[in-house]
């Protein structure tokens, strides 16, 4: 019993780490020299078009279509997720390594190999337009 507790506590710490690690490279503009969230800066390249197929094809069954979640996995398009919270950074952690269960109950998000950086990005892309049309947070979307 003793050791499951110290088990336990060392990977609750291993992931505390973890999240630590993201929320300093997000303040700290994921090393881009200081510029800041490249979702409010439209610096990313992507297409809403092209986001919308490949999330189609590899996210909708977990997130649901337009990204407003199903049973099995949480909307992305909630506020949870707009880019001062969730920047561009977290959804390429994400679809590359998996997250554990954080914000919802649906369990932990597995990796999903084979989308390319550029698919990422237009999945970011269409996810930013669908907050933005949802009012989750001003301006323009950054594609």
């Amino acid at each position: 019993m003793m050791l499951w507790y110290s088990l336990k506590i060392h990977a609750g710490l291993f992931w505390l780490g973890a999240l630590l690690i993201v929320v300093l490279l997000a303040a700290c503009g994921g090393g881009d020299g200081g510029a800041g969230n490249s979702a409010s800066q439209g610096s990313r390249s992507g297409s809403v078009e092209d986001g919308e197929r490949v999330f189609g094809e590899n996210c909708a069954t977990c997130h649901g279509a337009a990204a407003m979640g199903t049973t099995v996995g949480p909307p992305l398009v909630h506020a949870v997720y707009n880019p001062n919270h969730h920047p561009d950074f977290a959804f390429h952690n994400a679809v590359n390594n998996g997250v554990p269960q954080h914000h919802w109950v649906f369990g932990d998000m597995a990796p999903r190999p084979g989308l390319s950086e550029g698919d990422v990005n237009n999945i970011i892309c269409y996810i930013r337009q669908l907050q933005v049309d949802e009012g989750i947070y001003e301006g323009e979307a950054p594609c």
